[in-house]
């Protein structure tokens, strides 16, 4: 007996204790934090995560849960911070106490080894708690938590704006213990304040960099005890913001820099410089040959070029840009003529007009550099009005150079008769050329890539072969076929319908119209049978114009009609039927 109490004695000795959790494991035992600011070193390792612990939050879900608390908060901005100490992967959420209930007003989380930081605007007197916990599928780990109270910054309010100086200038700044501004435009939940004087340039260049946060930018124009709101802007995806507006010289501006609703504060930095100072009228003589550029929507927003014009006399405007820029032609304060992105149009000064006009091309947005190619220059034959002369039966060869001045070429060609026209386009694989077809009056008949075929009326007609400016150059033919639109008549022994006895021949005969077309006539011979209907019998091919003599070989019904099959200068037609009935009197 005293053998077997000796073992279980000496098996008790050599079991090892179970580890306990954390003493501030559950939220009734959170750690003060007595003052600011207040550091204290932490583990996860064996905590636990209670039953009425929060688990839903913007920031994920926690495992493995300690509290920390401050009992009664001063005015400012409290800052959580947890550095985690190696594969820990922390989570840091702040609550308010509330009398019955606590409420997430703060969360941050980080990858294993980093730093977690959340912030929140402290109610005087009120109660906070502090979780710090692990990432779901994380190992547990130590950290240090580091509780600071940062006051509003120097120029938290607009009349406190700090002065950036003169530019360029650089200023780093952050956001930590910023209120509220009653500024809610493009989310923006509060910042701080810069001051500067509008550029000799007329244009002034913000850029915010914020490390990936979600920031904002507000500009405001302060005159005489007002203060204008000209606009606000938000970051990207990135925490990057390049923005340009147009200023005043030597009047006073206000930047608002904060953070969009839901953001954590934080640093930044702030960089204004003037930019380049728009061109204004008449703007540089535009060569005879065009003119390749380039204008952004920060730093070079327009290009202004002079072009002298005759009353009278037409011309080609052919504009391309990259993205897209916008293009105007101006007299005066009067836009005559806009494009976007790219267009062709021809231009013609009327009586009153002529002499010198400015053709404008300006950035769209602010979306960097956008190449443009412009040209304007003197209309010919073929830009204008109906055209070359495209005689029926031939083809004429010609080129187009979209990416310059050259969109299309334009013909015509007249119709005496009631035709059957066709048009063929014959251009380089891979271009963008295509056919419009009109009358001399502009009304648009049809379209086509490759080709068109229209019966049209007497009239004249126009063609254009045109491009998309912009697109590849190359080489084309356009071919011109016309045709009379004819109308064919089959006869049986002078008449549409006949009744023979058996055995009898009959005449068969056809006319084409109009006379004169020449060429060949197919007859096609069908008979009928009271069980299954017609039935194809046989061809006769003979001249137009000539007639044909047929023995029915049965008695029935039979039926005959009379296909033309064209010429070069005639369409084909198709007549109706004339009937034949092969049978012996009655009675």
């Amino acid at each position: 007996m005293k053998i077997l109490l000796t073992a279980l004695v000496a098996l008790i000795v050599a079991a090892p204790a179970a580890a306990a959790p954390p003493p501030n494991d559950n939220r009734t035992d959170a750690q003060q934090l007595p003052t600011f600011p207040s550091s204290a070193h932490g583990s996860t390792v064996e905590a636990t995560t209670e039953r009425l612990d929060p688990q839903v939050s913007k920031c994920g879900r926690v495992d493995a849960t300690v509290w920390y608390r401050i009992d009664a908060a001063p005015d400012g901005t409290i800052v959580a911070t947890v550095q985690a100490a190696g594969q820990f992967a922390p989570v840091v959420r702040v609550y308010r106490r509330l009398p019955s209930s606590i409420q997430e007003v703060s969360c941050s989380t980080a990858k294993a080894g980093s730093k977690a930081v959340a912030s929140v605007a402290a109610v005087r007197g009120a109660g906070y708690l502090i979780l710090v916990g692990r990432r779901p599928g994380a190992a547990d780990g130590e950290f240090d938590l580091r509780a600071d109270l940062v006051l509003p910054p120097d120029n938290d309010e607009r009349s406190e704006a700090a002065s950036v100086g003169r530019l360029p200038a650089t200023v780093r700044g952050t956001t930590l213990g910023a209120t509220s501004d009653d500024y809610r435009e493009c989310g923006m939940a509060g910042g701080v304040w810069y001051r500067f004087k509008g550029p000799a340039t007329g244009r002034a260049l913000i850029q915010l960099e914020t490390g990936r946060r979600n920031g904002a930018v507000a500009v405001f124009r302060r005159s005489r005890g007002s203060v204008e709101e000209l606009g606000c802007a938000p970051t990207d995806r990135r925490g990057s913001l390049t923005a340009g507006f147009a200023a005043k010289s030597g009047a006073d501006y206000l930047i608002l820099v904060g953070d969009r609703t839901g953001s954590s504060p934080g640093p930044f930095v702030l960089r204004i410089r003037a930019g380049e100072a728009p061109e204004h009228l008449p703007g540089h003589a535009l060569p005879h040959g065009g003119t390749r550029g380039s204008v952004d929507g920060l730093s070079d927003v327009n290009d202004v070029w002079s072009v002298r014009m005759r009353s009278g006399r037409t011309y080609r405007v052919a504009f391309a840009s990259t993205p897209c820029a916008q293009l105007s032609i101006q007299r005066g304060s009067k836009t005559l003529r806009h494009f976007s992105c790219r267009g062709y149009a021809t231009f013609t000064p009327g009586p009153d007009g002529g002499g010198r006009y400015a053709v404008e091309v300006r950035a769209a947005g602010y979306s960097g550099r956008q190449r443009y190619r412009l040209q304007v220059v003197a209309a010919g034959t073929d830009d204008v009005g109906v055209g070359i002369e495209l005689p029926a039966g031939s083809a004429r060869r010609g080129g187009l150079s979209p990416a310059g001045v050259d969109v299309l070429d334009l013909y015509h060609f007249d119709v005496g008769l009631l035709s059957e026209v066709r048009l063929d386009l014959a251009r380089g694989a891979g271009r963008s050329f295509s056919l419009v077809l009109l009358t001399d009056t502009g009304k648009r008949i049809a379209t086509g890539q490759t080709g068109v075929r229209r019966r049209l009326g007497r009239g004249r007609y126009v063609v254009a072969v045109q491009a998309d400016p912009g697109t590849e150059a190359g080489r084309y033919r356009l071919a011109l076929r016309l045709r009379d639109v004819t109308s064919t008549t089959v006869f049986v022994s002078g008449s549409r319908s006949a009744e023979v006895t058996p055995g009898s021949v009959v005449s068969i005969s056809c006319s084409v119209s109009p006379a004169g077309a020449g060429g060949r006539i197919e007859l096609q011979i069908d008979r009928f049978d009271p069980l299954s209907g017609w039935h194809f019998h046989r061809f006769i091919r003979l001249s137009a114009g000539a007639a044909v003599s047929w023995r029915p070989p049965a008695a029935g019904r039979w039926r005959v009609r009379a296909r033309f099959l064209g010429t070069r200068g005639s369409a084909p037609s198709r007549s109706g039927y004339a009937q034949i009935l092969v049978a012996r009197p009655i009675g």
